[in-house]
């Protein structure tokens, strides 16, 4: 019998410590850990469907999250943290590769 394990979650990732960092960088907590993974998961179901507005709109999306700062009408908070804002500008250095193919085709 083969025991089955499930990969780390990027929120899990996103939390856990650093390996080998000499400085830790702050931490997320469970909440911002979340939030960053539903934009993976958005970024992810789009390539998925090969859905380019989708991909667009979510790419946007995390954009606009990691560069564009919080209103103070969002009722989770107006500030991010230094953490959130690194993971946000992280995950968005890592969609830019994400493209669709123009044909299917290829």
């Amino acid at each position: 019998m083969t025991t089955r394990t499930t990969p780390l979650s990027w929120a899990q990732h996103l939390t856990g410590p650093a390996a080998g960092a000499a400085a830790q960088p702050p931490t997320l907590t469970l909440a911002e850990a979340e939030r960053v993974q539903r934009h993976r998961d958005q970024l992810m179901a789009a390539l998925r469907a090969q859905d380019r507005v989708a991909l667009v709109c979510a790419k946007q999306q995390v954009l606009e999250a990691a560069f564009c700062p919080r209103s103070d009408a969002n009722p989770v908070g107006a500030q991010d943290s230094p953490a959130v804002r690194r993971a946000l500008r992280d995950l968005s250095w890592r969609m830019a590769a994400l493209i669709l193919p123009r044909t299917a085709g290829h």
